[in-house]
């Protein structure tokens, strides 16, 4: 009996050990890798993108979309000198009418839209916009050598009449600017960024978000100022002499580094119909090719004579009932250059007219049985 008793306390003890180990094993089994929560995390990130409020946004149903759109570039160059003379440059506008054409994710989330592509003799140009749920990013190239003066001012005081000059031909200004934008949407869920200025999705209900995000644009400027004394002898012989004695720049190249804040909003105003617009807000500091900026010795070489203030704007009209859509919309950038002697502001902008249509349903929105549904 005492036999007895000693075996089935050894088994129960046994039991309990092994109990205890399986235990131990399914505890291990269920805590993920380290590599799995990476992959996990990348999935939510994905998943992020196509995760909207129904109720306030209409999502895509359509994997293709054709589009025919027309793009119209405008930009000017404010130069002012200490005494308060001013000359203003802007290039010919150009516009561009072509076909775009996306798919699936292209236009779901990670839309991707060449908004214009020119070029020619003397001006190459370069937009690139891309729209998603959670971001956005601009992406921007241009290269000018060939302007006309479009505002000549004279100095403060000065009795000379400058308006000859206007809107003449100036071949003494060479513009060289690259630089790009990443914003975040923070109330991507009920509001669509794509719906007021890519067409993608419907907003269905007015929503608004606040946006944040950084950008860095880089300049190359080479100024003939001798060119605009030849321009000036020519046209107004009297404010000759006045000219002579100014101090420009001739040659100039220089970075801007911006952090950026504001807001946006999505006003649906009938059925079908969206009126987007955003302005967001740019802290700028601009370093010239010849300053330091080292990152060990920030506050050393921190100059606050080279901050400025910038911003971005967008507006954008809609009609959209997911398989048509047409609209307008345009965007400006504004970024400020101030030295000892004079400063420089640069404008530019795109404005797009577009019309097209959505075809191609996705698998959620087709007829059940159907493998394609147009």
């Amino acid at each position: 009996m005492i036999r007895i008793v000693h075996i089935l306390l050894m088994l129960f003890l046994c039991g309990a050990g092994f109990a205890q180990d399986d235990s131990t094993v399914v505890e291990k089994e269920k805590k993920p890798s380290f590599f799995r929560k990476i992959g996990k995390g990348i999935s939510m990130f994905i998943k992020e993108f196509d995760t909207v409020d129904t109720n306030y946004i209409e999502p895509q149903h359509y994997k293709f979309q054709a589009m025919l759109q027309s793009t119209s570039n405008l930009e000017d160059f404010e130069i002012k000198h200490k005494d308060g003379a001013s000359v203003t440059f802007s290039p010919k506008t150009t516009t561009k009418i072509g076909p775009y054409a996306g798919y699936s994710l292209i236009f779901l989330g990670y839309t991707l839209q060449f908004n214009n592509l020119h070029i020619a003799d003397n001006a190459k140009t370069f937009n690139l916009s891309l729209y998603t749920a959670l971001f956005g990013v601009d992406f921007y190239y241009r290269k000018i050598s060939d302007f006309l003066m479009t505002d000549v001012r004279a100095a403060d005081g000065s009795t000379v009449d400058v308006s000859p000059l206007v809107d003449k031909r100036f071949d003494g200004f060479d513009v060289k600017r690259w630089g790009y934008n990443v914003y975040y949407i923070f109330n991507h869920r009920k509001h669509s960024y794509p719906a007021a200025y890519n067409q993608s999705t419907c907003q269905r209900r007015s929503a608004g978000s606040p946006l944040a995000g950084i950008g860095y644009s880089k300049y190359s400027l080479s100024l003939n100022w001798n060119r605009i004394v030849e321009i000036a002898s020519e046209y107004i012989p009297d404010y000759k002499d006045k000219m002579d004695g100014l101090e420009f720049f001739e040659n100039i190249d220089y970075s801007c580094y911006s952090l950026y804040g504001g807001y946006s909003y999505n006003w649906v105003f009938a059925r079908n119909w969206t009126l987007g617009a955003s302005l967001t807000a740019a802290l700028t500091y601009n370093k010239s090719s010849g300053e330091q900026m080292r990152l060990e010795k920030f506050f050393e070489d921190f100059k606050f004579s080279n901050v400025s203030f910038d911003g971005v704007g967008r507006v954008g009209i809609v009609w959209n009932n997911t398989r048509w859509f047409a609209g307008v919309s345009g965007q400006v950038h504004s970024f400020a250059y101030e030295k000892a002697h004079f400063s420089l502001r640069n404008t530019f902008g795109n404005i797009n007219v577009y019309f097209g249509l959505n075809f191609g349903k996705k698998k959620r929105y087709r007829t059940p049985g159907k493998f394609f549904e147009l």
